[in-house]
This record gives C-alpha cells, structure tokens and sequence, in this order.
C-alpha cells in the first residue's frame, strides 16, 4: 500500500507512505486497485482549496496532512457488494495511492460512494462509472480520459453557463492561464458555439507560442500586455489562474469593458485568494461545476445531459493525442518530482502526466 500525502497548511511538504496492505472488504465495501491516474493543475487547485472547498473531506487524512484526489481508473480486487465483482473497472475520483476503499451502492451506470463523511460532499464526486468501451471508455483513450475527461466536462460546462447567458453580452470572452488544459477545452468548447465570441488566451510570455498553436484561441495576450485585451464590445472574464494580483489587474484594465469574472481555478495558486469587495467592475463569481452540473441534470435529465457531453467528449478526445504528449510513469518518486514540476509552474503544458503507484 503506496501513498501521496501533502500538508495541508503547506503544499510544497509531502510525504510517501509505504507500509500496511489493503483493508479486507466489510459487508458493502470494494476495495479497487488504483491502476492509473491523471496529475495537471486542477489537482493543485483542489489542495489550494481544499479548506474552502471540501477537498480534504473526500480521503481524509492523519492530523493536518492531506490526500489530494484525482481522476482515474480503479480496478476491483475485492468486494462485498452485490453486482460489482472482482475485475470490474470503473472511473472516478480516488487517493493518489496504490488502492482505494469504498463503501459502494451499485447502480445502473456505476456505484454511489455511500460513506456517511460523504454523504454532504457533491454527488458529482462520489459517482464511480463503470468504465466500458459500452458506456464511452474507450481502452485507447484511457491515458487521455485520467488527464482530460474531467477538465474537458469542467470547460464544457463552462462555456454552456456562458452560452445560457448570453456571453453576458460581450463580444470577447478572455481565459486566463490560457496553457492550462480546463482552459483550452473551455475554449476548444466556445469556440463550437454558433454564433461564438472572440475567444482571447491570457498567458506567460513563454507559454504564449503553445497556445497560439492550439487552434482555439482567435487572439493570445501575454501578462505584460493587458493594453491589448480587445475591450470593444466588452469582455467576459474566465479566471483560471486564481491569483488576486492578476485578477485585479485585469479588472482594473478592462473598466466598464468588463461585463462578468468568473473564477475558476488557482494555477497560480500562492496567490489564490476569495474576490474581495473592492475590486472594480462587476463581482466574481466562483464556477463550480458541481453545482452547475446538477443545474443541467434537472434541466436536461441526467440521460439528455450524458448523451450531449459523451458525443461533444468523443469529438474532443480523438484531437488530444495532436495537442499533447502523454507521459507515463509509475511510483511514488516520479509523481513526487512532477507534483514539485506543477507546484512551482514548471511543468510543461504540452505533456500530459499518467502516474501509477
């Protein structure tokens, strides 16, 4: 038993825990082998607010350390529960660990993670699909879907909030760190609309080549070019670097121009921090997908939903092997020098990273 712990009151100290085996099933539990999983700036994100948001509650943790969860396959090596039997796969949100107990209620698609401590936690996290080529997995894109599947589903419901509202009336929509992967499948996903904003990628001077060759954004904007945001027509701001600084910034260059901020991620997570009250223009709101994803559910059904987003997901994930490299590797150690690489924003976006432990 294999497992990635990071302190919650200082993400840069992590620790590896080897020792023990996996806990024999009780009655209604499964235990799965953690076969792979996916590591981008999304996980940082939920380690930075992990307090705020609940992160840390999923897999908790000895005294002030954390487990940050991640997308990925499991594979079960025992169970306890009726329908689901040794060998069955099944994608969700697990430890970064070599095996993973749930107290699971099967259903239809998959299994509810049913345990009381999650039981207040979004039900969009405790769902566990049953992975078949059946049900839309894919075995060629399984390095694909551990990396993107959910930032993928993040960005398109992103850009359908933006679509229901009409792009709040700005003719340019402008994603901050525009390498990140929920960024550019958020624009990947505006740029489907018809009829569709200007779609702007604000990032690093270095990054700004990668982006360009994307073919999703119509303009990129480095950080120490604010003056050029196209603010005729106005813009709406989606906020995945999560810094205040930045977001400040942006408010303060766009003025009246600025119709909606909406924040989304902390790539720049040391300076993540809530909006503020003073900041001028219109007040940042948080996107959590969880929330708008239920939104949809009641509006759509659950079925009308799954079938919109798994045939816009089919499209998208046959174009990622052109827009990034996967990267394998296995243990404890090679997750730990690229969880530093993500951490310190060295991390090449052009990669996407595949860890089994």
């Amino acid at each position: 038993m294999t497992e990635f712990l990071v302190r919650r009151d200082d993400l840069r100290r992590w620790r590896i825990d080897d020792d023990g085996e996996p806990v024999e099933p009780r009655a209604g539990d499964v235990v799965l082998r953690v076969e792979r999983f996916g590591l981008t700036a999304n996980n940082v994100t939920y380690g930075a607010f992990g307090d705020m948001m609940g992160y840390w509650r999923f897999f908790p943790a000895p005294d002030g350390w954390g487990r940050i969860p991640v997308w990925g396959f499991g594979d079960v090596v025992a169970s306890a529960v009726d329908g689901i039997a040794e060998g069955d796969r099944f994608f969700g949100y697990f430890p970064m660990a070599s095996y993973a107990t749930m107290r699971a209620e099967p259903d239809a698609g998959g299994f509810a993670e049913a345990s009381d401590g999650r039981a207040t936690l979004p039900a969009t996290y405790n769902r566990y699909l049953r992975a078949t080529p059946e049900r839309g997995f894919d075995p060629a894109h399984d390095d694909v879907a551990v990396v993107m599947r959910v930032l993928y589903l993040t960005g398109w419901l992103i850009a359908n909030q933006l679509e229901r509202a009409g792009f709040n009336d700005a003719a340019s929509v402008v994603l901050s760190s525009a390498s990140s992967k929920t960024a550019f499948a958020t624009a990947f996903e505006i740029a489907r609309r018809d009829p569709r904003p200007h779609v702007v990628g604000l990032t690093s001077p270095a990054n700004r080549a990668f982006c360009e060759g994307l073919g999703c954004y119509d303009q990129v904007v480095t950080y120490d070019d604010l003056a050029s945001l196209p603010l005729d027509g106005g813009i709406a701001y989606v906020d995945m670097a999560g810094g205040s600084d930045l977001r400040r910034a942006v408010h303060e260059q766009a003025g009246d121009a600025l119709h909606s901020s909406l924040m989304v991620g902390a790539t720049q997570w040391e300076g993540a921090a809530p909006a503020g009250d003073d900041l001028p223009g219109p007040t940042p709101e948080f996107f959590f997908a969880p929330a708008q994803s239920d939104a949809l559910t009641a509006d759509l059904g659950r079925g009308e939903l799954q079938r919109q987003i798994g045939e816009a997901w089919t499209a998208f994930a046959a174009r990622v092997p052109d827009l990034l490299s996967i990267e394998r590797a296995t243990g404890a150690e090679a997750l730990a020098r690229t969880y530093d690489d993500l951490l310190e924003g060295r991390a090449d976006p052009r990669k996407g990273y595949v860890f089994s432990l």
